[in-house]
């Protein structure tokens, strides 16, 4: 409509002639536009062969929560076409977020093979291989998806996650500082980045980066667990206590599991 009445007042006038003859239809059209399921859905039945309302279906869908029909959704796309990257994509992405790992994984690995260049694929494909233990197939696809987008931030800070994994911290701080170039209020990758300073022994640039942190997001705890720890290699046991007491009060459960942990080192040491 908005495009007839843009085009001039005479297609204006055809369009109103046209409103009149067909209007009890247009009126139901209109209805159904409001609701972007009911408009795939409505498209989806008209045309079953093609496998485009039946993909922009699922993606309303899945953006609704409603995961269960956005995944058959996807699959008859599939089964029009076999070749459907980015629904293979999404299939493995429902799969994902319901604990089937493996079955992603496989959709991820076949959406890549169709259309290497889906930055997200390979940045979830890492996601899953770095939950196996697979770190360096992780590695592998956390920078195929830098390959494809260079500004990938998520990307970054979880191949700076896989390097802090294999004791390799200075690529982490390397990773994390990148990140932080394109988003410079990220406060978790401040967080990550005062965790790996940490482990290099460069105490006050990780006080630097949890301050950084708390800066933008007052109520990370985890800052606080790490001001905390940094506070204690410094010797300054009142100030780590301090820190300590702030992130019990933002989350107890979190800051009570972290002093059971250094416990539980200290015991294990020999």
């Amino acid at each position: 409509m908005m495009k007839t009445i843009a085009a001039g007042y005479a297609s204006a006038v055809v369009f109103l002639v046209v409103a009149v003859v067909f209007g009890a239809q247009t009126w139901r059209r209109n209805a159904v536009w409001t609701d972007p399921p009911a408009l795939w859905s409505d498209a989806a039945v008209k045309s079953p062969q093609k496998a485009r309302p039946h993909y922009n279906l699922a993606t309303v869908l899945a953006d609704a929560g409603r995961l269960d029909e956005a995944l058959s959704e996807n699959l008859k796309a599939i089964a029009i076409r076999p070749a459907y990257a980015q629904a293979h994509f999404n299939v493995g992405a429902i799969y994902h977020a319901r604990g089937n790992v493996a079955s992603a994984v496989r959709e991820y690995e076949i959406a890549l093979a169709i259309k290497p260049d889906i930055e997200q694929a390979h940045n979830n494909l890492g996601y899953a291989y770095y939950k196996s233990g697979r770190l360096q197939e992780a590695v592998r696809e956390f920078k195929a998806a830098l390959s494809v987008n260079p500004e990938h931030v998520k990307a970054y800070v979880n191949l700076g996650s896989v390097y802090m994994d294999l004791g390799k911290y200075d690529d982490a701080i390397a990773s994390y500082s990148k990140a932080l170039e394109y988003a410079p209020d990220y406060a978790t990758g401040y967080l990550k980045l005062g965790e790996a300073f940490l482990e290099t022994g460069s105490i006050d640039n990780a006080l630097g980066a949890f301050k950084q942190a708390l800066r933008l997001q007052p109520d990370l705890a985890l800052a606080y667990v790490g001001l905390s720890r940094a506070y204690e290699l410094l010797g300054n046991s009142g100030e780590a206590i301090r820190q300590h007491q702030k992130a019990m009060e933002l989350d107890p459960e979190l800051a009570q599991a972290v002093q059971g942990a250094k416990k539980r080192r200290q015991i294990d040491r020999p």
